[in-house]
């Protein structure tokens, strides 16, 4: 007799993708790579990096996945910060490239700190051999890599540890993700939302993070404050926020945070109501 819920468990197991941004640091640290081997163990998922590409590659239920590339992903800032640390990358600096896909992906080291001294002596246009053994040519005025036909943007950022570790390391100060369905933050932001809004909404069709760096460390100072003025006792006073407004609004609200000029057709209808 065939086993329904065996069925639905090997449709659930699945293959996931994950760029590897950090290969170099990964190759020196087997200890680390160790590490992360044995909690995808723990999750039942299989992985495996393939450094030629840059990708790893995971097998597994779709929920253990997600927990696997997640944690990779946390994994990958913690060494590059930590490697800051430790090999005094000029400045906290990172450069960047576009990849085919792209995406943005890490120089390595040394390609990065060659990068940044010609940056700092006011050099724009010279020539490198990157990790694949190309003489390509960088042209800082144009931010971009060349080698041949081939044209790449690149990118110049700063490692800011007040990033929070769960963030995908990006060169951009401002950026969205869409959350995995089946991802522990996806799940938590659901149910905090669904304590409220549960039977008054048709379809969740997706949850986005928004990245914005400079608004978080603003956020971040203001919730210091808070706590010292009002005491950790729920965490600072601190709550989640729901804020319906048309798309347009909703842009500007993610790139330079809430502004009252932004207020429009909701201000309205809700002073309205008040009035009534």
């Amino acid at each position: 007799m065939e086993d329904k819920n065996s069925n639905k468990l090997s449709d659930d197991y699945q293959e996931s993708t994950c760029s590897i941004q950090c290969d170099t640091l990964l190759q020196r640290n087997q200890s680390i790579v160790n590490d992360y081997f044995k909690f995808c163990s723990t999750q039942l998922v299989l992985p495996i990096l393939n450094f030629n590409t840059k990708q790893l590659h995971l097998y597994g239920y779709s929920k253990s996945n997600t927990e696997a590339k997640k944690r990779f992903l946390e994994l990958q800032t913690e060494l590059l910060v930590e490697n800051t640390k430790k090999q005094k990358i000029e400045n906290n600096t990172c450069w960047w490239y576009e990849a085919w896909d792209g995406t943005w992906r890490l120089y390595n080291t040394q390609i990065t700190n060659e990068i940044e001294d010609y940056y700092k002596l006011n050099i724009y246009n010279f020539t490198l051999i990157n990790e694949l053994g190309e003489n390509i040519s960088i042209d800082i005025n144009k931010m971009e890599e060349i080698y041949g036909q081939r044209i790449k943007r690149i990118r110049r950022s700063k490692i800011d540890e007040q990033q929070p570790p769960y963030w995908t390391l990006t060169p951009l100060n401002f950026e969205k993700f869409i959350l995995d369905n089946k991802s522990d933050e996806y799940i938590s932001i659901k149910d905090n939302f669904d304590k409220t809004m549960r039977g008054l909404y048709i379809m969740l069709i997706s949850i986005e993070r928004i990245q914005n760096l400079l608004l978080f460390k603003q956020f971040c100072v203001l919730h210091e404050d808070f706590i010292d003025r009002y005491g950790k006792e729920d965490n600072g006073t601190m709550r989640f926020l729901y804020h319906g407004c048309p798309e347009l609004a909703s842009k500007k609200i993610m790139e330079k945070g809430f502004n009252r000029s932004y207020c429009g057709i909701n201000e309205f209808q809700l002073h309205h109501a008040q009035l009534d």
